[in-house]
């Protein structure tokens, strides 16, 4: 079960989050603010950018943080800007893979960016414009694969696209909503798409559907762990958390909407941006609470609320953590609860034959 670490205050609402492989950093975009954080809240740095951030991105040691606005941005870890690159139209979403195996990262580092034109972009660290695909539809967020081979998108179009970045589209199917939530693991075997038919849908790689679960509001934001263990969904004021049948395996919720939500590929952090200002950090590690729950100085601008395990009836004023029932018992009828709605839901199987 996921139990708060800390939260704080922002200046707007917090349209998109993106965290670091090892949860060492998060970074948060909120009206036109860019803010860097440590996994102890503390803030690295803040900057103001030329509109309001629609979507950020970080590579997965932490090095480059993309932000998609006016522009395309990228920083580097200290928040020195490295470049900018101006279109006639708006970023609308950003993220950056790079392959930790390689010898040469920074060879291996790819910007992916999605357009108010319908192009999705692929840069290098360099700025040197590697590839482009006309979408024909503006996108609404974007996830790149660690490898950065393979780049899925939500679509205004109501399509969820998976694409080769080399070959252009390899599948892509219909929501009947526009998409706005999409996650891809970091191998690129798995889709989490979030629509506003108020439904999170699961893929592979190959294109095949796994599962699709309905909830109660639309789904602006996905993550994933590694191999889809666990699939995140925000969905109105709360954050679903299914395992990798479609099975929710428990619900935080929030006193207002929830925007924006990511994970680490272990699921050990998770991060959440809220519709009230705020910024939220979730574990699942319990060794980890002890040490976070010290006071933490007061800052201005941001302020943050260190969160010590809750006690029973106790609620935090910012996000709530439902309590869970005996172990076996949440097993088993999570279990069973979301079979039944899978097999509901597969009666409205999304649209295959879906035509961009």
């Amino acid at each position: 079960m996921y139990v708060p670490l800390w939260n704080m205050g922002a200046n707007d609402a917090v349209a998109s989050v993106a965290i670091s492989q090892d949860g060492t950093a998060i970074v948060a975009g909120a009206g036109s603010t860019v803010h860097l954080m440590d996994r102890d809240g503390d803030i690295l740095w803040r900057t103001t950018v030329g509109s309001r951030v629609n979507g950020v991105g970080i590579s997965p040691e932490g090095s480059h943080i993309g932000v998609a606005a006016d522009k395309l941005y990228l920083f580097d870890s200290t928040g020195d800007l490295l470049w900018t690159e101006k279109t006639t139209f708006v970023y609308r979403s950003v993220d950056i893979s790079s392959d930790l195996s390689s010898d040469l990262p920074s060879r291996a580092m790819y910007i992916a960016t999605g357009c108010d034109n319908g192009a999705i972009y692929i840069f290098n660290p360099d700025k040197e414009e590697l590839w482009d695909y006309d979408m024909g539809t503006r996108s609404y967020d974007i996830a790149i694969s660690r490898n950065g081979l393979i780049i899925v998108a939500g679509c205004d179009d109501q399509g969820v696209y998976y694409l080769n970045s080399r070959e252009g589209e390899s599948w892509s199917y219909g929501t009947g909503k526009r998409v706005k939530g999409i996650a891809l693991t970091p191998d690129g075997r798995f889709v989490a798409a979030g629509s506003d038919d108020r439904c999170i849908y699961l893929s592979t790689g190959a294109g095949e559907h796994l599962w699709k679960y309905p909830t109660g509001d639309p789904v602006p934001s996905t993550a994933l762990t590694e191999e889809a263990r666990e699939v995140f969904a925000a969905s109105g004021r709360s954050v679903l958390v299914l395992d990798s049948s479609g099975a929710e395996i428990q619900t935080i919720p929030f006193n207002d909407r929830v925007e924006s939500i990511a994970v680490t590929p272990d699921g050990s952090f998770l991060v959440i941006g809220g519709g009230d200002q705020s910024i939220h950090l979730f574990t699942r590690d319990k060794s980890l609470l002890a040490s976070e729950s010290r006071s933490a100085p007061a800052d201005e601008t941001a302020p943050r609320e260190s969160v010590t395990t809750p006690a029973a009836g106790s609620a935090s004023a910012v996000a709530e953590v439902t309590p869970p029932p005996p172990a076996e018992e949440t097993s088993i009828f999570s279990k069973v609860l979301g079979w039944l709605e899978n097999i509901f839901s597969l009666l409205f199987r999304p649209q295959e034959d879906f035509i961009a």
